[in-house]
């Protein structure tokens, strides 16, 4: 997300070169709704070549980052060395299949192709096991509950509550409200990771064990547990600015520590607050300020910008289908009804509010 508003911004003033290996930009936050309801990433899928006409859009993934610039292995298996004169890591998190990003990139055609797919899978399962108790594992549960009331839901969370990231009322609102669904919530469990793997979404029924003991039988199990840093193209040359999560240490102005032209935005930074999107707009705000008094000839006289983490902020809008949900507002509180809800999140999936920002 950070990479392609950021290079929307920049570039009425300069050349903008964006390398990612897949050929569109996706709201994340539609991906729940995408996996059972296919049509409604028609509109959540945008192509950079629509969004980003003046872009160079280098379709490949960044393997190596060197001094002189970066190493990006493309479709065919070539590589390329790709540099300018100022470098933004924007590479978010690394998941484990490709319910929240395609692995190892993909068409539009494909990743439509895949919701489809994803779509009838879910609709042949009875007995659903969803593990991760997150926004999206809960907002999966939320959707499938809306479109299939009938099927049998387990979700499974480690912590002690569902939402760690936002406030106890927001959690229990959404706890309650699935569980008068008929969805099963088990806390404190974690599963037994020899039992099945997360990397095929796709993969047949069967029973999943937990680290406690229990035996959970299922026709489709759900992996919705968060990503990691995808920063493994830093530990060559760069390791010593990775914390011990493997995210990059970043200076108040979102330049990567000890680097004058080299900033990073998003999950992957070591910022002190919650890994969520809603964040990215002021961290895009921020690198498009400095970027460019970076390059601009009197930048000695005036003072780049700092980034104010949002450590320790609850907000969260988390849907429950498409007409429910709990939004948590700082200084307000736990928001329930659903006419607001609906006008948050829920109804849109901030779909139209990114491609508006994309210009599409």
């Amino acid at each position: 997300m950070a990479g392609a508003l950021l290079a929307k911004a920049l570039t009425p003033q300069y050349r903008v070169a964006l390398v990612d290996p897949n050929e569109y930009f996706e709201v994340p936050m539609a991906t729940p709704r995408s996996l059972v309801k296919p049509e409604f990433a028609d509109r959540a899928i945008i192509s950079f070549a629509e969004a980003l006409p003046d872009v160079q859009h280098v379709r490949g993934a960044l393997t190596e980052l060197r001094t002189d610039g970066g190493i990006v292995r493309l479709p065919g298996g070539q590589e390329d060395l790709i540099n300018g004169c100022i470098a933004v890591l924007a590479t978010g998190s690394v998941f484990s299949n490709s319910l929240m990003r395609a692995v190892g990139g993909a068409s539009i055609d494909e990743r439509k192709s895949f919701y489809r797919s994803y779509r009838d899978r879910l609709a042949k399962a009875q007995r659903i096991l969803i593990v991760g108790g997150g926004p999206i594992g809960v907002e999966v549960a939320g959707e499938i509950v809306e479109h299939y009331p009938d099927k049998g839901i387990t979700l499974l969370e480690a912590g002690p509550r569902l939402l760690a990231g936002t406030s106890i009322g927001a959690a229990e609102y959404a706890s309650q409200f699935l569980k008068a669904r008929g969805v099963t919530i088990l806390t404190n469990e974690r599963l037994d990771i020899n039992v099945t793997r997360s990397t095929d979404v796709f993969s047949a029924g069967g029973e999943a064990r937990t680290g406690s003991g229990h035996n959970i039988p299922y026709d489709l199990l759900i992996w919705c547990v968060g990503g990691k840093p995808n920063t493994g193209y830093m530990k060559k040359h760069f390791s010593s600015v990775l914390n011990a999560a493997e995210r990059i240490r970043v200076t108040p102005e979102l330049r990567v520590s000890g680097f004058e032209r080299l900033l990073a935005l998003g999950d992957i930074t070591d910022l002190n607050e919650n890994k969520m999107a809603w964040h990215i707009n002021g961290h895009v705000k921020t690198a498009t300020h400095n970027i460019r008094l970076l390059l601009s000839p009197d930048r000695e006289a005036r003072r780049l910008k700092q980034y104010k983490p949002q450590t320790g902020n609850p907000k969260m809008a988390v849907s429950l289908g498409s007409r429910h949900g709990v939004v948590q507002l700082p200084g307000i509180g736990v928001v329930r009804w659903s006419a607001l809800v609906r006008m948050a999140k829920s109804g849109h999936m901030l779909v139209p509010q990114y491609r508006k920002a994309l210009g599409v």
